[in-house]
């Protein structure tokens, strides 16, 4: 599956907007959990969940949890602490 098939190019967009140095380790492990299990942590942060983002899609690394992506931006838009600048665009399909 190639991230063509699962991200929409605005959600590709919304990605490359949320990069952080900083954040860089823990969405590492939100990203382990998620190629593992399919899942995000709940306990993760919006900031780091939008970096895991950031991550798969700077280091073209969508393949690597192929539908897991839909998951992640689900978790966005489920996080209580989400602003509305947080959340991924809306699909349409």
């Amino acid at each position: 599956m190639s991230e063509h098939d699962v991200a929409t190019a605005d959600e590709l967009a919304w990605a490359s907007d949320g990069g952080s140095a900083a954040l860089v380790e823990q969405a590492e492990q939100v990203l382990a959990v998620l190629s593992a299990t399919g899942r995000t942590p709940e306990e993760a942060d919006v900031d780091v969940l939008r970096a895991a983002a950031f991550l798969l899609v700077s280091q073209d690394r969508i393949d690597d949890v192929g539908r897991g992506w839909l998951e992640l931006l689900d978790a966005v838009r489920a996080h209580p602490d989400a602003a509305l600048a947080d959340l991924p665009p809306a699909r349409t399909d």
